[in-house]
């Protein structure tokens, strides 16, 4: 029962300071952005609220872990403040329970910001950046990309209705081609690209690799470009945004294909792997704040907490570009970062563990 009661308490505590944090600290930055860029967005007063929704969409994924530090420090120095922790400590309380429901909420958040990163959540950015460009879905033309052993080029790709026209594909066995797929239209459907009417064209060679002749056949509703979703290309053609599932997809399908997914892998990477550094930094700076008012400038203490949540969220930050960019390569990037702070965090929990058991008077201080 006293467990029950001290998790709700801080939970209410920490998730209301979270709410206000993230609800503020974002329509503020959209209230900037929205300033800045109001009289070039086109049309009427329904496509400037769409431009601040979806990008109010993108900064909330954006700054959402953050914002679970600057939750943690607003309560924490609130409860020094009012002796709360004093009188937790009072009760027979330890530090770790003190600890679980911070992490129970903030592991809450980061599930649901998964989760809604799985649906179109995560296009906000590019959609905002289409209205502001005035532009609508773009075609792509002229593009040219290999395919398990072959290669492939279509005319253009119409993404609204899912559609490629004019494409070859080029089957290479050594250097040489040894069969060609024309066809005039593909359309998607679910998994693959069906073509209604293709060409293929079959070459034959001697023992000495002259080419002898070749035989043509036509073929209706061909499957061509398994894999390939019409998101894809665009991920891969405009650098656009994919949610997780298609992220996962074209990481798969670049792999297979032996191309360069470092794009794709700093997306997911900063969806998956970045928020866990709050995750780790709650419990860093949670072991590491005095817990006593008598121990504490608070003015100090707010630099101390914000400052270096900031700093290490600007460094991650700053190394998914680089990764982006393919400066570095992006399984050494974040994902070293959060996993030393994740180290760093584990052994303080164990220590904490065993001050507990040996003392738990001393655990309090």
């Amino acid at each position: 029962m006293k467990i029950s009661r001290l998790f709700r308490y801080i939970t209410w505590h920490y998730g209301k300071n979270f709410l206000i944090l993230l609800i503020g600290l974002s329509l503020a930055v959209v209230f900037i952005d929205f300033l800045q860029y109001a009289q070039k967005i086109p049309g009427g007063f329904n496509l400037k609220i769409l431009y601040a929704f979806y990008t109010w969409e993108y900064m909330l994924v954006l700054i959402y872990p953050l914002v679970l530090l600057f939750a943690l420090a607003w309560t924490q120095i609130g409860f020094i403040n009012r002796n709360v922790f004093v009188a937790l400590f009072s009760f027979g309380y330890g530090r770790r329970q003190v600890l679980l429901p911070f992490l129970t909420v903030a592991t809450l958040v980061y599930l649901l910001f998964v989760g809604l990163q799985a649906t179109s959540f995560a296009q906000g950015r590019d959609r905002a950046r289409a209205i502001l460009d005035k532009k609508k879905e773009q075609k792509l033309e002229d593009l040219f990309f290999k395919y398990n052993d072959s290669f492939v080029f279509v005319k253009q790709l119409d993404p609204i209705r899912k559609e490629l026209h004019d494409g070859m594909i080029f089957r290479l066995q050594g250097h040489r081609v040894t069969e060609t797929t024309r066809f005039s239209l593909a359309r998607f459907e679910k998994k693959h690209w069906i073509a209604p009417e293709a060409t293929l064209r079959t070459k034959r060679y001697d023992v000495n690799g002259s080419l002898t002749g070749f035989q043509e056949r036509r073929v209706a509703n061909l499957t061509v470009l398994e894999g390939y979703r019409p998101r894809i290309f665009k991920q891969i053609y405009q650098g656009r945004s994919l949610t997780l599932q298609d992220g996962f997809a074209a990481w798969r399908l670049l792999h297979r294909q032996g191309l360069s997914a470092d794009k794709v892998k700093s997306n997911l990477y900063n969806m998956l792997v970045m928020p866990l550094f709050a995750l780790a930094m709650i419990v860093i700076l949670f072991f590491n704040t005095p817990p006593y008012q008598r121990f504490v400038r608070k003015e100090r203490l707010w630099l101390a907490l914000l400052g270096s949540s900031m700093l290490v969220w600007a460094l991650l930050f700053a190394l998914y570009r680089l990764g982006v960019n393919g400066t570095i390569d992006p399984d050494f990037g974040q994902s070293s970062v959060v996993l030393l702070l994740g180290l760093w965090a584990f052994v303080l929990y164990l220590r904490e563990r065993r001050i507990e058991r040996e003392s738990p008077a001393a655990a309090a201080l």
